[in-house]
């Protein structure tokens, strides 16, 4: 059982409604290590974006992750504009030859989620998956970053993606069976299922990364809709353990989605207080943790 506290990192997407720049300040400024990078923020212009990410190299934050501007295989909420997965494969290796080159050396990981199955037929989208994924981890490889596919829960099943469920996940890293091709587990979306724990457990390896929120007590309102560690229903010790034993030992990772026309929304709230918070219950879960 590890004694020392693990890198507590943060997501961007957390901190929405900042800048890239400001959320390099404020992560310093309270002495938050890590940062997940949300593409998103950063330049369009890549000759101005790898200015940024020098920045950031310099910054002494540790970058533990990249969530990509177009992250999802096919349309999804975030980029609903593109609909032929060749051409978002396309842009996600654009993705990758910018973090790859901005940090060379650091097997770096980067989510994927599935997006949706177009005319919802879910054979063509596995099928699909099969192919492009197996292509992108081979061209990750070779540029020594990872990627970590992200199952979600099934309240986003038809709005983000056609995976929603740790099992379907698992059966496609198993086929394309890569290994820079990884889970991107979050607790939001697998805390649910069945016997999760004891699943866990089993991992190993294959867990890339961790998300880390909380499920509100009275149901989402929403599917961006989530709550601090802590503050919900999620039995987060138990997850933290048995991530712990699967054998993992990288970052944990605090991301946040919400919407600002919730008056409690805790992106209109002040975000150190949030990051405080949120770092807090983590810490707090993290040395109630159950290890069996």
């Amino acid at each position: 059982m590890m004694n020392k506290l693990p890198l507590f990192s943060v997501s961007e997407f957390t901190t929405w409604d900042q800048s890239f720049e400001q959320d390099m300040a404020l992560y310093r400024r309270l002495g938050i290590t890590g940062i997940e990078v949300c593409e998103r923020k950063l330049s369009a212009d890549p000759v101005h974006a790898r200015e940024q990410l020098a920045l950031l190299r310099e910054s002494g934050l540790r970058l533990t992750s990249v969530q990509p501007r177009v992250h999802a295989l096919f349309k999804d909420s975030m980029c609903p504009d593109i609909d032929d997965p060749k051409e978002r494969m396309r842009r996600y290796r654009r993705t990758i030859d910018l973090f790859a080159e901005s940090f060379p050396g650091q097997n770096l990981p980067l989510v994927t989620i599935g997006g949706n199955a177009p005319g919802y037929n879910f054979r063509l989208a596995h099928q699909t998956a099969r192919q492009l994924y197996g292509d992108l981890a081979r061209y990750a490889a070779d540029r020594g970053v990872r990627i970590m596919f992200e199952p979600l829960h099934p309240i986003l099943m038809n709005n983000d993606t056609f995976i929603c469920s740790l099992d379907e996940a698992l059966h496609l890293i198993d086929d394309i069976h890569h290994p820079q091709f990884g889970l991107m587990l979050d607790v939001w979306h697998i805390w649910h299922e069945q016997d999760i724990t004891r699943r866990i457990r089993t991992l190993g390896p294959l867990i890339f990364g961790v998300h880390i929120c909380d499920w509100p007590r009275e149901q989402p309102r929403g599917p961006a809709d989530r709550v601090l560690p802590g503050r919900g229903i999620i039995d987060l010790s138990a997850l933290l353990g048995a991530i712990e034993a699967a054998g993992y030992d990288g970052a944990y990772c605090l991301e946040i989605f919400s919407a600002h026309q919730w008056p409690d929304s805790l992106w209109r709230i002040d975000p150190a207080r949030v990051l405080e918070d949120g770092r807090q219950g983590f810490y707090k879960a993290w040395k109630a943790r159950i290890c069996d």
